[in-house]
């Protein structure tokens, strides 16, 4: 995902299941590179929302939040990642 919005978007119907869970369809498991178990971030503006992951929603915005004192969101981002990832592993 690059940010911009596509020419002619393609829509995809899902449904809410028990506990009102969301399934998605393949196509859009596919668009996002996502199997079961991944985290999906929704981001909300307005009555709008926007789907994506992490690791997409990390590189669009990599070097764009760089602080005055040097420090870089996106490396605090990976680093928090990285460590996530590894308490997840058994």
């Amino acid at each position: 995902m690059n940010g911009s919005v596509p020419s002619s978007p393609i829509v995809h119907t899902g449904q809410l299941g028990p506990k009102y869970r969301a399934i998605l369809p393949r196509a859009v498991r596919e668009a996002l590179h996502v199997s079961e178990g991944d985290t999906l971030l929704y981001l909300v503006d307005g009555e709008q929302v926007r789907l994506t992951t992490r690791r997409q929603l990390a590189q669009e915005l990599y070097g764009s939040l760089a602080e005055d004192d040097g420090r870089d969101f996106t490396d605090e981002l990976s680093a928090e990642r990285q460590a996530e990832a590894q308490r997840e592993k058994p």
